[in-house]
Parts: C-alpha cells; structure tokens; sequence
C-alpha cells in the first residue's frame, strides 16, 4: 500500500562500491561496509545506485553482489536495488530479478541516453515497466537527478504513474537539490516516501514531512542523517560537509572520504570513466573534513 506521511522510511545509504586492484567489485569489503552502515542506525542501502557507480556495473556483476549480501546475512528488505537502465527489458530483468532475491524497493530512473524525451514518452516507458512487473510486490521509488541524468522526474509525470499505478509507486527520490522542487513533492505527494538525496535539504524536508533519504554522506557519516529522522537540529557542520563534496566530482570525494575514515585506501579505487581524486583533491577533502570533526573518532 502506499506510504502515508507518518511513516518513517529511514536514512538508506548509497552504498558505494569498493574494487580489487584489478577492477572486481571486492565482496567482502562490500559486506563488511554494508553490516557496518545497518549497525550505525541506516535502516537499508541501496545497491547499484549513482554513488555505487551502478551504470558502469554489469548486470551479473549487481547480481553476484546482491547474493553475497544475502548470504553474509543481510535481510532482503534492507537492500534497495537501482535501476539505471535505458532499455526497458534490461530494467524490467532487472526488476524481476531484484524481487526474486526478496526485495522490496527498486529505485528508478527514466531512461535518459536521448535528452529532452518528452515527459509522454517517458510516462509510457515507465507504464510498460510498471505493467511489466506487476506481478511482484515490488514499490517502486522513481529517482529524479536531472544533473546527472538529464531525464527529469516532474511533479505531472509523478501525478500520471500515480494514476495509472497507485499501489506501486512508493515515493521519490529528489536529488536535484531544488528546494522549491522538494517542498512540491511533499505538498502534492504526501502519502507517498519523498526521500531527500541532497542532505543540505533534509532537516528542513524532515519537518514538512519527508520520511527519509537515500544519501552518499551515509556511506561515512550516518550518525549526522539519523537524527534528523525525529526532528533534531541539523549538525551545523553537515551543510560545510556537502558543500565541500560538491566542490569534486561527488563519487571519487564520497569514496575517499571512506578511505579516509577507514583508514582502508583501496575505497578511494572507481570504474573508469570515472578519476581517483589527485593527491591535491585528496588532501583537500580528507583535510576539510578534519576541520570541520576534529574531535570525531572511529
């Protein structure tokens, strides 16, 4: 059934995807992040998502590491699976295969390889996905990020599958980090999950009855996101915290800063074509970060 406002979907992080030297996702470090993101109050993560490089994985790559999180002990509902696809059938397996695992979210975005699509061609692809797996339990959380993506996810577009699936579509992800864009979704949607990607946004979002996040930042700090859940001030550093992220390309600074709080460098590894940070961006971002938490410890 739907959400409604009072419900509480959690801060879920973005999970990011750690690499072998020879450009394997690394499994068991994969494990070993995920078990220690649910130990410190994230309720999911979700795999195969922006900041877990999902488009530059394979289809059997996503597979193998959702088993192996399965049988690391892993609930099947904490793991949320992204769906970045273009082609309907890859999203539809996908979907299918997301939900055989035991899923119970997907998060979706448009297809987006030809830009300016219009907002009717996109409402049928997303029809024909929904149609196609209506036979699961699946609630579908569509992912607006049209920085990234260029296929934006609109309030009339939302309203249409809505109309069209009303027991199907879960919520949005907002991460366009538009808070006039947040404050609609939660005007005109508030039964369903309006999840926030831009955490500069969420204490705000919280109070006008946002029911969580799927967040980069919880890849190494979910203790500033948690609070935010029961109405706590936001940490006056985690505005400076973002900003500073935004200043690099967001994924190789996510992933540093991991390494950088885990002590373990291999994090900082990404899938071409995206860049490790330089030794210069590196310092930066570990250096900023020190700044603003001099006195946190591991």
């Amino acid at each position: 059934m739907p959400a409604t406002r009072s419900d509480k979907f959690g801060i879920s992080a973005a999970i990011t995807t750690p690499f072998t030297p020879d450009g394997a996702i690394d499994i068991d470090l994969l494990c070993k992040h995920a078990k220690s993101l649910l130990s410190q109050g994230c309720v999911s993560f979700t795999l195969g998502g922006t900041t877990g490089e999902g488009p530059h994985l394979s289809g059997d790559e996503k597979i193998a590491a959702h088993k192996a999180l399965l049988a690391s002990g892993i609930a099947p509902t904490q793991i949320i699976v992204g769906i970045i696809e273009s082609a309907l059938s890859d999203a539809i397996q996908a979907a299918k295969t997301a939900s055989s695992l035991g899923a119970r979210y997907v998060l979706v975005t448009p297809p987006y390889y030809f830009k300016g699509s219009s907002d009717a061609g996109q409402i049928i692809w997303f029809r024909q996905f929904l149609d196609a797996i209506s036979d699961t339990r699946l609630q579908v959380i569509l992912y607006h990020i049209p920085q990234v993506s260029a296929a934006p996810v609109g309030p009339d577009m939302i309203a249409a599958l809505i109309e069209s699936h009303p027991d199907m579509i879960a919520g949005v992800k907002d991460s366009s980090g538009d808070w006039e864009n947040a404050k609609t979704l939660l005007d005109r949607f508030s039964d369903r999950h309006i999840l926030i990607g831009d955490e500069r946004l969420l204490g705000a979002a919280i109070a006008l009855g946002a029911s969580g996040a799927i967040s980069g930042v919880a890849n190494f700090a979910p203790d500033l996101l948690v609070p935010l859940l029961d109405g706590k001030t936001p940490d006056s550093r985690l505005a400076p915290l973002v900003n500073a992220l935004i200043e690099l390309p967001v994924t190789p600074a996510v992933k540093a800063l991991v390494a950088h709080r885990t002590g373990c460098a291999q994090w900082s590894r990404v899938r071409a074509p995206l860049v490790e940070l330089t030794q210069e961006q590196y310092e930066w971002i570990t250096n900023s970060y020190d700044t603003l938490f001099a006195a946190r410890n591991d």
